[in-house]
């Protein structure tokens, strides 16, 4: 298992799914720039390897899981998720998790929130957990016009559930729980999107979800991608979450990067970019 110490709190990569992506379909209208600068990562179809991976994040106060990837059921364009055998693997069960706290809400962040049951219902998939849920991410996802969309069974599965549980707090990014974990505010990608902050004394990592879904947007920050609801606000989001973060000493997870998906942003002649390990 890949694990992290900041301080007290114990942080586990859980990868719930490799992936190939195109860095074309990340940022269309710079792709031949892209094509050349990470040319060596790139396999002879023009990919390169990411991941879906969620993190288990264990303080002296209990243990919160940051999102729950793409989850058991066959979702189109998307591989199988096995997150289920990631916690097993780290010797934990799903009934152990006090949190599970969303990023955001799509598809590949919310999938294991629930199950299908053999007969067809629906059962929450971490009974004994409260779900952390920003609320402007809730009212956007949950409207009517996203909630019954054609494409968005996810929501209707995997996040409409959660509402009839009792166990959904919607908060907003000056919440705090378990002692060490916080939000920062990170719009853009969606309108309630966040990164989620853990800190023990002098040592923190930032968890940046969606903020990022390659490590070129580090230092291409004002480079738009078809992925982010709102374009320039994810720009100017995405910029100052890795001007806070460069040279800082904190470490950086990426839940899309390349499993484990961590290291630190640093600034080499001006110019952020994203180190990977630890």
């Amino acid at each position: 298992m890949h694990t992290l110490q900041v301080g007290s709190v114990n942080i586990t990569a859980l990868l719930d799914a490799p992936f190939l992506q195109s860095l074309a379909y990340l940022s269309p209208e710079h792709a031949a720039e892209l094509e050349d600068e990470y040319r060596d990562t790139l396999d002879e179809r023009g990919l390169c390897t990411g991941a879906v991976t969620c993190y288990l994040v264990r303080t002296a106060d209990g243990l919160a899981l940051v999102d729950t990837g793409i989850g058991p059921r066959k979702r189109k364009g998307f591989p199988h998720g096995r997150l289920d055998a990631a916690l097993a693997e780290a010797g934990v069960s799903p009934t152990e998790i006090d949190l599970v706290i969303h990023t955001h809400l799509h598809i590949d962040h919310v999938g294991w929130n629930t199950y299908e049951t053999p007969d067809g219902g629906c059962a929450i998939f971490f009974p004994n957990a409260r779900f952390v849920i920003q609320q402007a991410e809730w009212d956007y996802w949950m409207a009517p016009e996203q909630l019954d969309a054609p494409d968005n069974a996810v929501l209707r599965e995997c996040v409409a559930p959660l509402r009839d549980s009792g166990r959904v707090d919607l908060v907003d990014a000056n919440a705090r729980y378990l002692g060490a974990i916080g939000f920062i505010a990170n719009p853009g990608h969606t309108p309630g999107h966040v990164a989620v902050e853990i800190t023990d004394g002098a040592e923190r990592a930032v968890i940046v979800g969606d903020s990022c879904h390659h490590p070129f947007q580090v230092t291409h920050s004002s480079w738009p991608s078809p992925m982010d609801v709102d374009a320039n606000h994810a720009i100017e989001a995405r910029g100052a979450l890795y001007d806070r973060l460069a040279d800082s000493g904190a470490y950086v997870l990426g839940g899309h990067w390349k499993h484990p998906g961590w290291g630190q942003v640093v600034r080499t002649d001006g110019e952020r970019r994203f180190v990977p390990g630890i």
